[in-house]
């Protein structure tokens, strides 16, 4: 078993919450706070993305997450709101924001109420945003879905359990 380090609590969240786990994201979208609610993708929503990095870019997801949190860091660094995508690899761009579509389901309002999100209105969204502010829930999404291998690994989740008398 790898060791990961994310905290216990999380991984042991995402192995009893499965495919109903959610995680809030909270950035900053041309001066507004907003707050992203996101979901682990499925193996058919992730799986096509990180092959799709490997065989045309030569990295993994952990690469292509350093490489959003380095371009967040370079725009903070330069004193800009959002990654500049223009410096970025066009086809790295769109794979992030597929990974964004894929795992947002969901935003609060004004009033802290959730508004889910379904597959063509996260498209909207997605395509709306202006900036590297896409880019930035993708490498989030992949984020997740790292945490989500983590947990599958994890010592509390269900398939790493032999139970007493099964010997």
């Amino acid at each position: 078993m790898s060791e990961s380090d994310k905290p216990v609590s999380k991984l042991f969240e995402m192995c009893v919450r499965g495919d109903t786990y959610r995680e809030d994201y909270d950035f900053e979208m041309f001066g507004e706070d907003v707050t992203a609610v996101l979901r682990p993708m499925k193996d058919e929503e992730f799986l096509p993305i990180a092959a799709f990095l490997k065989a045309h870019l030569d990295m993994d997801e952990e690469e292509a997450i350093d490489a959003v949190e380095a371009a967040k860091e370079e725009a903070e660094e330069a004193g800009e709101d959002s990654i500049d995508i223009s410096q970025m690899d066009a086809e790295f761009v769109v794979a992030m924001q597929k990974a964004a579509v894929n795992a947002l389901v969901g935003s609060y309002d004004g009033d802290g109420d959730f508004i889910e999100h379904d597959r063509d209105e996260a498209e909207k969204m997605v395509s709306m945003m202006v900036g590297g502010y896409s880019v930035e829930l993708g490498g989030k999404a992949l984020e997740i879905a790292g945490d989500v291998r983590d947990a599958t690994k994890f010592r509390g989740s269900r398939g790493g359990q032999r139970r007493r008398g099964a010997e």
